[in-house]
């Protein structure tokens, strides 16, 4: 074989090459999945179909804010039905006009659409409402009924007081708020905590 006729085969068969690897790689683009492709170019956590960082939520309705949420990172589960979330604060304004203010390391929230249905507090919940602080280990939010429960031990403290118990039942919105059992109540005269102040 003369050396022109092997560049020729050569030339032939690295173009053969060259066009099979074009038509497999476009294959292969074309047949990936939708949760492939945001797995590739989002970098997207496996199991979730979102992760967000600095997440930001404003629930409206009737043209209405409802309430903020808040988080330093959010991730939705694949079938889009819960969103779990890191260092979540919800901000509302209670009926009085007041801010009211719930803080939780995690939050998993049940999610109906673009809707939340019922989210679930742990890590540490606190919730400021007016002067006063009540935290408790755990604790779940329906906002629609606008009701908070807690089953394990709550402290609340302010304005002189500091009220422990087990088990809550609230209402952020006009907050109002009870303890279930076990309560016991502690209050300090304005004139002992202002001597305290002094020292």
């Amino acid at each position: 074989m003369s050396p022109r006729r092997i560049a020729k085969a050569l030339a032939t068969f690295g173009a053969i090459a060259l066009i099979a690897l074009l038509a497999v790689t476009v294959w292969v683009v074309r047949h990936r999945s939708a949760a492939q492709v945001l797995q590739t170019v989002a970098g997207v956590v496996p199991g979730t179909l979102l992760h967000a960082h600095n997440f930001h939520w404003t629930q409206m309705k009737a043209g209405e804010r409802q309430w903020v949420l808040t988080a330093g990172e959010a991730s939705y589960a694949a079938d889009k039905m819960s969103l779990k979330l890191t260092n979540a604060e919800v901000t509302m304004t209670s009926s009085d006009g007041k801010p009211v203010i719930v803080n939780a390391p995690s939050a998993v929230l049940a999610l109906n659409g673009n809707h939340v249905v019922r989210a679930y507090l742990s890590g540490g919940t606190v919730i400021h409402f007016g002067d006063y602080v009540l935290s408790t280990d755990s604790a779940t939010f329906m906002p629609d009924e606008d009701q908070v429960e807690a089953a394990g031990p709550v402290t609340v403290i302010g304005a002189g007081l500091r009220v422990t118990g087990k088990g809550l039942t609230g209402h952020p919105k006009t907050r109002v708020f009870q303890l279930h059992e076990q309560v016991e109540t502690e209050f300090t005269p304005k004139n002992d905590r202002e001597k305290s102040k002094q020292s």
